[in-house]
């Protein structure tokens, strides 16, 4: 009789890729926790960019973006309703389509508020099954659209403004006033400029297939991303359980309703492999600091007739204050600097060579005291 052949011996997993993965998965948690944190925004609703009643307003909050993506049946769709005050005249405006295309619009005129709103409220139990009265507790229903969350009443963000408000005679007129120079050095200049770009931004959403268009850079709301990341655990504890691909199918489609996606006229494809939920995950956590840069930037504070005289600082200047954290570039004959390029060298990949740009040394607020508290962890008396 032949020997049995030993089973072949299970390959273990290198500690450092353990150590790797359990860091991502922190990184993951620790920003749903943030978000489903924070605080809820609130402001004032704008009406749709399509619709051609471009002098109106929303009345109250009746607002809404809908979504819907149905991989099976190739839906990917949204659905925009909005009741409008144009002068004491009162419309209800309804825009849908594919993800990512202007689509089909409807506007309505109605004799008084009453019933537009009663238009409003139909349209919305239609498309999602729920009533608008209800709509914090919003339910989602198979076959109908979900709410999704959007940040309301955000102006668009831009470079920091060179002009300060004084008072006139006539009120408040914009002055023009002289820039300070910017007291960083220039290539923390080139990453506090790189850390708030919009530019950045949006080329990332556009290449992980964010429809940037539909979704104004980081429109969607804390909580709604947060939604994201609950929607993409589940996909990922469905894989863990080796679900079937109708179940991974219909968990996709959550996902992407409630992240809108723009995949064009083709297919939504379904989340089946470890890669596709990390790229997912990187997105989403991409997501959760185009929101944090825009909260930074919203609580710059303005300046007023004090800085009339002396000029107003540099726009940099101010995003790296928001920051709250110092920044010191390491000259490369320092030792850190040394440590890190022979680390870099060492492990780097063996078909190129790295180049390292520029290292800093990263000291944030309050850090070293929360450090400070766990300096004596692992340690034990001599005796």
């Amino acid at each position: 009789m032949a020997p049995k052949r030993k089973a072949a011996a299970k390959s273990k997993v290198p500690d450092s890729v353990k150590k790797a993965k359990e860091e991502e998965t922190d990184n993951f948690r620790s920003a749903l926790e943030a978000l489903k944190s924070a605080p809820k925004k609130t402001g004032k609703a704008k009406v749709d960019s399509a619709c051609p009643i471009s002098n109106g307003e929303i009345c109250d909050d009746y607002d809404c973006m809908l979504n819907q993506t149905n991989i099976g049946n190739n839906n990917n769709k949204f659905y925009i309703i909005q009741l409008i005050n144009n002068g004491g005249r009162y419309m209800c405006w309804n825009r849908w389509g594919r993800v990512g295309e202007i689509g089909q619009s409807k506007l309505n005129n109605f004799g008084s508020l009453e019933d537009a709103k009663k238009d409003f409220e139909k349209k919305f139990k239609d498309k999602t099954k729920n009533n608008w009265a209800d709509r914090e507790n919003f339910v989602e229903h198979a076959g109908k659209y979900t709410m999704i969350e959007v940040q309301q009443g955000d102006e668009e963000d831009g470079e920091a403004e060179v002009t300060v408000k004084i008072d006139t005679v006539d009120g408040k007129k914009n002055v023009t006033k002289m820039v300070r120079p910017c007291s960083l050095n220039k290539p923390t200049q080139e990453l506090v400029s790189l850390i708030f770009s919009n530019d950045m931004f949006k080329e990332a959403m556009q290449t992980m297939h964010i429809d940037v268009k539909k979704m104004p850079l980081g429109k969607l709301s804390k909580q709604q991303i947060a939604k994201g990341f609950e929607a993409l655990e589940e996909i990922e504890r469905a894989m863990q359980s080796k679900a079937g691909l109708k179940n991974l199918e219909e968990l996709s489609s959550r996902f992407y309703t409630i992240v809108p996606h723009n995949f064009g006229r083709t297919r939504p494809p379904v989340i089946d492999n470890e890669n596709v939920i990390q790229a997912k995950k990187d997105m989403l956590l991409v997501l959760a600091d185009i929101e944090l840069a825009q909260s930074l930037q919203a609580n710059k504070v303005k300046k007023e007739e004090d800085l009339l005289e002396e000029g107003v600082p540099h726009p940099l200047d101010e995003d790296y204050q928001l920051l709250k954290c110092e920044l010191s570039l390491l000259p490369p004959t320092s030792k850190e600097y040394k440590i890190i390029e022979t680390y870099v060298n060492v492990t780097g990949p063996t078909y190129t060579k790295l180049k390292i740009l520029n290292i800093w040394k990263v000291n944030r607020e309050l850090e070293g005291n929360r450090f400070a508290v766990h300096d004596n962890l692992g340690r034990s008396e001599e005796h």
